[in-house]
């Protein structure tokens, strides 16, 4: 045999084998039973929901405030003299109570005065003890003589009725005189008007003071007031003091380091003209005993404070996490279809982390809170304590619902 026959057997047997090898791989695949198809279960956007309902709602209307004294004067000296002696607490921060002295001015002036017209009361009595013996002499004397056709002018003239009325219109004037004499004697010594703290004095022992010298300024302690400024729209929650029912309750709070100082108040009016630096409402609040009890830190005039006024409440009204609220008005609603559905919704309040619905809702709704991302009405949603439904029978049946 040749090497070309040779060669020519080889790839005859070898083009054999792959003919074979092909034929069979066909017969294989063709006869091959195809696998039962599993149905591929339809599956929502796993979500977090909560069960709402309606009540009635307690509500603070927070703000900002100052606090400023409830009572402030420029006491000053209403006589003139020398300044003998002064209370050790006429310096700043120190505190009177009510009737305290305060500045005594030298009396003695004024104690001359009282004893100078005490004597004129006296001479003044005397004088009007004598006109009247005087004059039931007079009237005596005018009996005796009996009826006379003179008239009432002549008559009473006569008896010296004018000249007892002149004496007691001099011991009234003596007597006025002598009261007004023992007043300036009181008012010799400066005494606190109210229970009062001192924010700056002007006087010292030896000083001349004149009449209306100023001497301290005071601001009273038994309250302090807190000017706060809030929305015109939250003044219809907000009741201010009437001579009926007292005015809302506030909480008042003010920052010192780490800690905080915290005084009850009560809304006492609404000022009459709008916050210049921001076009709010103002109202006035009112703390009882804002220095405290002994050992306690004293609210301080001028600080800023955190203020929480208890509002209206507001009922019938469901309380959302600001969470599950969406584009600021709108929430996701999971539906007993399991279905999306958006909501526009009503808002009444709005509290650091949560509001308050009025309206777009129902109560024992479902309400998303997690995020969703490509939310699109009617999507199929499920949680995750339930099973992803079973898919069509009918393969041709579109799964609109589905989601990757």
């Amino acid at each position: 045999m040749t090497k070309r026959t040779e060669r020519r057997l080889k790839w005859a047997l070898s083009i054999g084998v792959l003919v074979a090898a092909a034929g069979v791989a066909f017969i294989l695949v063709a006869t091959k039973e195809e696998p039962p198809r599993a149905e591929k279960p339809l599956e929502g956007t796993l979500v977090e929901v909560i069960q709402i309902g309606t009540s009635t709602h307690d509500v603070d209307l927070h703000a900002k405030g100052t606090v400023v004294p409830a009572k402030e004067i420029v006491l000053q000296a209403e006589l003139g003299g020398r300044v003998i002696w002064q209370s050790p607490e006429l310096v700043a921060g120190g505190r009177f109570k009510t009737g305290q002295p305060m500045v005594r001015i030298d009396p003695r002036d004024y104690q001359l005065a009282v004893e100078s017209y005490r004597s004129r009361v006296n001479r003044a009595k005397l004088d009007l003890s004598i006109e009247a013996r005087r004059g039931e002499v007079a009237k005596r004397e005018w009996n005796a003589f009996g009826e006379m056709d003179v008239s009432d002018e002549q008559r009473a003239l006569a008896q010296r009725e004018p000249q007892l009325e002149a004496n007691r219109l001099a011991l009234k004037a003596a007597q006025s005189a002598l009261k007004k004499a023992q007043l300036d004697l009181t008012r010799a010594t400066l005494r606190a008007p109210f229970n009062a703290m001192v924010v700056s004095e002007s006087v010292d022992t030896g000083q001349l003071l004149s009449p209306q010298t100023s001497v301290a300024r005071l601001v009273g302690t038994d309250d302090y007031h807190v000017q706060v400024s809030v929305p015109v729209a939250s003044l219809r929650t907000v009741r201010a003091r009437t001579a009926d029912a007292p005015g809302s309750e506030a909480k008042v709070v003010q920052r010192v380091g780490q800690g905080t100082i915290e005084r009850s108040a009560e809304v006492i009016r609404q000022l009459p003209d709008l916050d210049p630096g921001g076009a709010m409402a103002r109202l006035l609040l009112n703390i009882e005993n804002p220095l405290g009890n002994r050992g306690d830190l004293p609210l301080l005039l001028g600080s800023f404070v955190d203020v929480a006024i208890a509002a209206q409440p507001i009922g019938e009204a469901i309380r959302l996490p600001r969470v599950a609220l969406r584009n600021g008005s709108s929430v996701y609603v999971m539906n007993d279809q399991n279905l999306l559905e958006i909501r526009d919704v009503q808002i009444a309040w709005t509290e650091p982390d949560a509001v308050l619905i009025t309206g777009g809702l129902a109560a024992n709704e479902r309400v998303v809170t997690s995020r969703i991302a490509t939310p699109v009405p009617n999507m199929l949603l499920r949680t995750a304590d339930q099973a992803p439904e079973a898919a069509p029978t009918d393969p041709s049946e579109p799964a609109a619902q589905a989601t990757p």
